[in-house]
């Protein structure tokens, strides 16, 4: 076990302090779609409905476990022998990453074609088909970079590092997400959202500079003995994956351990601004203390790792997380209160920076490094079912139940999360 200064000494160490950059770069497309562009639709006057609806673009990061086996085995020549196999797929994602938050940036929600979707109890709902489009292309690249850093930090990183190797990402995939959210927001009231949106586009250019930097091992760049494809792709990871006691209830837990955070995160800014906070306020209260907040959390989360069990501290945070719903619930009563508004940044931040460096941990521990793109994708793309899929009605929800009752029912779907997580910790025992 290590020493609290042991851990907190692995952070300085290059090989894991580039994944701060390489976490940075993951974090701002998923903050971008995933959290601000709902602010952005609610400032063009478009329902809670349609903004829930634009849950589903984040469905590449529920299916990129398809596409994962691909770049686990399969080399773009001559690129692949001079920088590396994986490293090469990821500067070509981050290029396609790059066009599409520009291509996403041009087309402003309310000057859209706009195309019929679905009918829900209070009518069919329309959506901006290009905005649409574009976020889709973005979640799409952003999901594949995240199959190469992950598979790359797995691969790259001793056993032991993995605590360290989690925190530091968790750093900068935080601040990614903090600087898409609150710094975006901000930036959309002095410039517009066209030109944040933008901004956002050239700082991930420079992701390619970081990408370079890995240190990508020749055993991962040479090829492999040839047998058949679709056993070496597909099943051979999952049947790898199947060798963990409880795999299946494992699969489950990771699943719903997500609900609770995806369907509360996907309104939270919504809900600030029907709280009467201005998009100045929202940024400066939780982005001047939000991100430092956060730091401390993933700091936290990534120690504790080195420390504790990670699934006692999975039940730990996973009870700080209903007792988030419930401080969220309770600032419905209290409309623009800036006492309340950082209580809430205060719990979400610290409860969301420790669980992400806690889960990603855990993910990683569960991954072989010879399949290490496909397992780790299909874990994270399980993480991510509750997004796209459930989170789609989270505006629904908000709008029939109102507030109070809304972020009540997010507690509530933590609790058989836990109850899963209580089994798997008795037999964890035996």
């Amino acid at each position: 076990m290590h020493t609290w200064g042991q851990a907190l000494k692995g952070y300085l160490k290059p090989a894991i302090f580039i994944f701060f950059f390489l976490g940075l770069s993951c974090g701002l497309p998923y903050s971008l779609i995933g959290y601000s562009l709902s602010l952005w639709l609610a400032d063009s006057q478009i329902s809670l409905s349609v903004i829930g609806f634009f849950a589903l673009v984040l469905l590449p990061y529920n299916f990129k476990f398809l596409w994962a086996p691909l770049i686990d085995k399969i080399k773009i020549p001559v690129l692949s022998q001079k920088i590396g196999a994986k490293k090469t797929w990821l500067i070509l994602f981050q290029i396609g990453l790059v066009l599409s938050v520009l291509g996403l940036s041009y087309f402003a929600p309310d000057k859209n074609t706009w195309v019929d979707s679905f009918e829900t109890k209070k009518g069919l709902i329309t959506i901006p088909l290009q905005t649409y489009l574009f976020s889709i292309l973005v979640a799409f690249f952003a999901a594949s970079q995240d199959i190469v850093v992950d598979s790359l930090r797995i691969d790259t990183l001793e056993k032991e590092e993995m605590g360290e190797g989690a925190g530091m990402y968790q750093f900068g995939y935080r601040m990614g997400m903090l600087a898409a959210g609150a710094g975006v927001v901000a930036l959309s009231a002095w410039i517009g959202w066209q030109m944040a949106y933008a901004l956002v586009g050239l700082i991930l250019s420079g992701s390619v500079v970081a990408s370079l930097c890995v240190k990508e091992e020749k055993n991962h760049i040479q090829k492999e003995e040839k047998i058949s494809v679709f056993y070496d792709m597909v099943i051979a990871p999952f049947k790898d994956f199947m060798k963990h006691n409880q795999w299946a209830l494992l699969l489950i837990f990771i699943v719903l351990y997500k609900l609770c955070n995806s369907v509360l995160g996907r309104m939270a800014l919504p809900f600030y601004k029907d709280l009467g906070f201005s998009k100045g306020e929202i940024a400066l209260i939780s982005g001047t203390i939000g991100p430092w907040i956060t730091l401390t959390g993933v700091a936290i989360g990534g120690v504790l790792v080195m420390r504790y069990k990670i699934l006692k501290l999975l039940m730990a945070l996973g009870f700080i997380e209903i007792l988030t719903s419930i401080v969220f619930a309770l600032f419905s009563y209290f409309p623009h209160s800036t006492v309340m508004f950082l209580i809430v940044i205060l719990f979400d931040n610290i409860v969301g920076g420790m669980g992400g460096a806690v889960f990603v941990a855990f993910l990683s521990g569960l991954c072989s490094k010879k399949h290490s793109a496909t397992q780790y994708a299909l874990l994270t793309s399980l993480m991510m079912l509750a997004v796209s899929v459930i989170s789609v009605y989270s505006g629904v929800w908000a709008e029939e139940m109102g507030w109070f009752m809304f972020f009540l029912f997010t507690g509530i779907l933590m609790l058989p999360a836990l109850l899963l997580l209580s089994y798997l910790i008795i037999q964890e025992k035996k």
